[in-house]
């Protein structure tokens, strides 16, 4: 909800971690967090991050979960090149501070951090803030809502969502965050007559 984001923007800003970061990148960026747990400091170019990866789970033929990296994202239109606000480029900056040598960007102790820890870490976030439990999806339909509420045009929208059209995530990722007196305001200000 709108009045949430500043609560958990300024916590994450007020403590600087690789996860804290991690989870205000996905704020910024609208990164899948599969994506976000397979970035590499090599993926970013300037002002774009390529986006040719995600972190996947799935059972092997034991039905033991396996967690690995694909060398693709979710679907050929999330292979794309994520616009990055200058707002991410500083949070970028912060992440390569406080990193460690690795492979990959977000690292611990010689381990890829994975997309279920950064959800875990947001959920123990959520906690002290005393709001509801949220995911790292829900921020990223956060940033979805974001773009459409700001006019962002359309097909610019899929581009940085990597959906195939809008109508995905318009039916998806686009929901009212609005307090209930910023819904009376809008109502006030539509109805005029």
């Amino acid at each position: 909800m709108e009045d949430e984001i500043p609560l958990v923007i300024n916590y994450l800003r007020e403590n600087p971690s690789l996860f804290n970061y991690g989870i205000l990148f996905t704020f910024q960026t609208g990164l899948r967090v599969g994506e976000l747990s397979a970035l590499k400091p090599s993926d970013k170019h300037g002002r774009i991050i390529k986006v040719r990866r995600i972190e996947d789970k799935y059972r092997n033929e034991n039905g033991k979960w396996v967690i690995t990296i694909k060398e693709h994202s979710k679907t050929d239109a999330g292979n794309r090149d994520l616009i990055l606000p200058s707002s991410a480029c500083d949070t970028f900056e912060e992440i390569m501070k406080l990193r460690q040598d690795g492979e990959f960007l977000f690292e611990q102790n010689g381990k890829r951090i994975r997309g279920n820890a950064f959800n875990k870490h947001l959920s123990r976030i959520c906690e002290k803030l005393d709001i509801p439990h949220r995911t790292m999806h829900k921020i990223r339909k956060t940033y979805g809502t974001t773009l459409i509420d700001n006019h962002v045009d359309e097909r610019f929208i899929t581009e940085q969502m990597g959906h195939a059209d809008i109508s995905t995530t318009k039916k998806l990722y686009y929901f009212s965050n609005k307090t209930r007196k910023a819904k009376e305001e809008q109502i006030e200000q539509a109805v005029y007559f």
